[in-house]
């Protein structure tokens, strides 16, 4: 059973679509609103897109660049939360976090798909 849970936690870390469609999915199911559920889908899964990323550049590279995905998470939050407070004039941390998050979860989205065509390509030409 235990080799069972393990294979379905490494499928979804390295497929983090399948997480996202799965979350989403139970998500619907249970609540009844997509638009909630696809929010709840892309916050539920944006640290398996960034495990993702870095999984997809060790093997394309042979180097773990984790200090870089966390180094931009924290410049993205940075950024924010000094874009933030310039346009709000105070933080409110709620908001702020949630936009961050979001944004990261774009980001790292991008990145995967991106990464994966990159990948994908370079081993059909090599």
């Amino acid at each position: 059973m235990s080799e069972v849970v393990a294979w379905v936690i490494a499928t979804i870390v390295t497929i983090p679509l399948l997480g996202w469609y799965i979350i989403y999915i139970f998500s619907a199911k249970m609540s009844k609103n997509k638009s909630k559920s696809i929010q709840r889908a892309s916050d539920w899964t944006t640290v398996l897109f960034m495990i993702a990323v870095n999984f997809i550049i060790v093997e394309l590279w042979a180097k773990s660049f984790l200090w870089v995905i966390l180094a931009v998470f924290f410049f993205v939050a940075l950024i924010f939360t000094f874009i933030h407070w310039r346009l709000a004039g105070d933080i409110h941390v709620g908001k702020l976090f949630k936009g961050i998050w979001r944004f990261n979860f774009l980001l790292f989205f991008m990145t995967y798909l991106f990464l994966s065509g990159f990948g994908l390509l370079l081993r059909i030409l090599s």
